[in-house]
């Protein structure tokens, strides 16, 4: 069966005057059927990948306000979200599989506990607009190691490997999310319909936010006379990756 859902939300608007509108809005979500990979899931060269779910299902509540400036040469939006996710009842599909937090609720990755966005435009003039966009949010959830051990004496092996043993599943949150972004429309009106040239400059404080975190062992070299050299394990380092930084666009759009 595919994932399903079902949602109830109570919410109301407020116009004042003719320039401000409020709303707020409160919800209750719930989830069945939601995927997730079991502990240790093997994704490459695997033929029984369906193996490597786990099928359960989830809640999610949470309040949403706005406010809206309608008119006038400065117009725009601020958003707020506070909002809760939890995943339970997760089954192995293969049920020699195991499954962290099967038993008690957990947190999915995309639980954002905190997400505020802002939105403005000026018109300076009939031709030129400006406009600026700030989004502020609680970082991502991710699974992190609580500890670590070291096969020794490995047949072959010039290095000890190293396990990682993870804790509470999604337990740990990623940097919080920022970005603001920038812009700059110029307006003709040709003859034959409109036209209009857009500068826009994405991600304007070179930002790296957290897409996700890898773990790298760390080793360094113990030199014996009487053996080998040997790279002695010294811990595990969660490296972080980005994506886009600054970015800058020119487009020219029209209609006729």
């Amino acid at each position: 069966k595919p994932e399903n859902s079902d949602q109830v939300a109570l919410g109301w608007e407020y116009l004042l005057g003719s320039r401000f509108l409020f709303t707020q809005e409160f919800y209750y979500k719930r989830f069945g059927k939601q995927v997730d990979f079991v502990d240790g899931a093997r994704l490459f060269a695997n033929n029984e990948l369906e193996n490597e779910f786990a099928i359960g299902r989830g809640y999610g509540y949470g309040m949403e306000f706005g406010i809206e400036k309608q008119e006038g040469k400065l117009t725009g939006w601020l958003g707020y979200t506070l909002a809760m996710v939890r995943r339970t009842g997760f089954k192995p599909v293969d049920e020699t599989r195991t499954f962290s937090g099967d038993e008690n609720p957990y947190f999915p990755r995309y639980d954002r506990r905190h997400d505020l966005s802002l939105v403005l435009m000026y018109k300076l003039s009939k031709r030129l607009t400006i406009s600026g966009t700030a989004v502020y949010g609680s970082g991502d959830r991710t699974w992190l190691p609580v500890g670590r051990f070291a096969f020794q004496d490995v047949y072959g092996a010039d290095f000890e490997p190293i396990v990682p043993v993870f804790g509470e599943r999604n337990a740990f949150r990623l940097p919080y999310f920022f970005r603001a972004d920038a812009g700059l429309v110029y307006r003709f009106f040709p003859k034959w319909g409109e036209s209009d040239l857009t500068l826009s400059i994405f991600n304007l404080t070179n930002r790296r936010n957290a897409f996700f975190l890898y773990l790298e062992p760390q080793y360094e070299e113990s030199i014996d006379p009487e053996t080998e050299p040997l790279a002695i394990p010294t811990g595990i380092k969660a490296k972080q990756v980005s994506l886009f930084p600054i970015l800058g666009s020119l487009t020219w759009n029209f209609k006729f």
